[in-house]
């Protein structure tokens, strides 16, 4: 009994010392640090749930696609959560345009046409939608007029104010804005991770969005339609772990809905082994994700 007691404990402290062995790794891969032994643990405790959950996900062989670590990994959900701050539009608001599926001539990537700028990140601030916005206008203005521009997210989270800043909106509404207020590039005027005060110039791009318009729902189709046109901004549910920790392949999980709390762009879609996927642009660094 002694012995198995023993054996036990050898196990336990191993296993203890395997997890902070990874911590300590993630601290250094990602820079992290902690004012306080508080802090420390505090920290530690969110790594080992986020880590578990990894690691029983990655060894299932039930999914095709895997987990990781990344900038989430040792926060708390409501953390995680806040930064999930998508505002749906009223509908009433909703303009839906027919998108003709002959159209479609197969799979599309716009980054191979060099019309999606490089990954973002809107650090703890809930700014997706301005992100989301602004990725779209950068591709359109590519599109159309062959320069790929970097333009400000922090405009929209400052000067839209139909949004809430870093409390959340909607890509509906920044557009809107940039209807009537050209946007600026993004030297001119710094992402900060925090609310601001308007400081837009009429010393700036000239790009304006000239209209804008919802694909129909539940509609693959006239997505894919849409998308041989340009990049859209879309909505998804992406309060759930599995997808706060996803790291590469073909996501498939069923555990995200249609509570839509999170802004991303759809930049192209194509097929793999007779299943077709989108490829999502998404504004959190790129620590997540492929």
């Amino acid at each position: 009994m002694r012995t198995i007691a023993a054996l036990a404990l050898v196990a336990a402290a191993n296993a203890a010392t395997e997890m902070e062995s990874a911590f300590m790794s993630y601290i250094s891969s990602f820079e992290k640090s902690y004012p306080t032994i508080e802090e420390f643990n505090h920290r530690f405790e969110q790594f080992a749930r986020n880590h578990a959950n990894i690691e029983t996900h990655n060894a299932s062989g039930a999914f095709t696609f895997t987990l990781g670590h990344n900038q989430f990994s040792d926060w708390t959900e409501e953390e995680y959560k806040a930064i999930l701050t998508y505002t749906p539009v009223d509908t009433t608001e909703m303009e839906f345009e027919d998108f003709d599926a002959n159209e479609i001539n197969g799979a599309i990537d716009w980054r191979s046409k060099g019309a999606v700028q490089s990954i973002k990140d809107q650090g703890q601030c809930g700014s997706c939608w301005a992100f989301s916005t602004m990725s779209a206008m950068e591709s359109s203005h590519k599109i159309k007029s062959g320069k790929l521009l970097s333009l400000s997210e922090q405009q929209l989270v400052d000067c839209s104010t139909r949004n809430h800043g870093c409390n959340g909106g909607n890509a509906s509404l920044a557009f809107s804005y940039l209807s009537s207020k050209a946007a600026m590039s993004e030297s001119s005027y710094p992402y900060t991770h925090r609310n601001g005060t308007c400081k837009w110039s009429s010393n700036n791009t000239g790009v304006v969005s000239t209209s804008h318009s919802y694909v129909t729902s539940n509609s693959p189709s006239a997505m894919k339609s849409a998308l041989a046109n340009q990049p859209l901004s879309v909505a998804i549910e992406a309060d759930k772990s599995v997808f706060q920790s996803y790291k590469s392949g073909i996501f498939n999980s069923t555990a995200c809905g249609t509570s839509l709390d999170h802004a991303t762009n759809v930049v192209g879609w194509g097929s793999s082994a007779g299943t077709d996927y989108w490829i999502m642009r998404n504004s959190w660094g790129t620590s997540w994700g492929e």
